[in-house]
């Protein structure tokens, strides 16, 4: 039975082939793009950033973020550490960004306490859209099928 729809295939192939219509050539120099010349970027060497890299938080202060809410960024900034004051509400960048790529580096509270999303639960919102989640997911079953 299979052999019988293989010619089928074939003549339909041929059939939309022969009814496209041919394509005219186009100068690829046309369509390429020589300036400006991309910057080089080098890479991070042990925890410094890339060259190209937009710091946003630099372990210092919160330069650079505001309340959601309006007003000053309400978090905590100690050991190069930004920790959420409980009740301040959520806080963004002053800047604007469209494609990113984005690194992020967390710390799990100690002791480990509490369950599902009450054990160090945060997330990173993009574009004021999508949020990835941050959540102590070790031996946690909120997301039993991985995080």
């Amino acid at each position: 039975m299979f052999r019988k729809f293989i010619p089928v295939l074939w003549i339909s192939a041929l059939v939309f082939a022969a009814s496209c219509p041919a394509q005219e050539e186009i100068d690829p120099k046309l369509t390429e793009v020589w300036e400006p010349v991309p910057a080089v970027v080098t890479p991070g060497r042990c925890s410094m950033p890339p060259s190209d890299a937009y710091v946003l938080f630099d372990g210092a202060s919160l330069d650079g973020w505001r309340s959601v809410k309006g007003g000053e960024a309400r978090c905590l900034v100690a050991d190069s550490c930004m920790t959420v004051v409980p009740g301040a509400g959520d806080i963004e960048t002053e800047n604007a960004f469209g494609d990113v790529q984005l690194h992020v580096e967390f710390r799990c509270p100690l002791p480990v306490s509490g369950s599902s999303q009450g054990r160090g639960n945060s997330g990173v919102f993009l574009q004021g859209l999508y949020e990835v989640q941050v959540l102590d997911s070790y031996e946690n079953a909120t997301y039993v099928n991985g995080q």
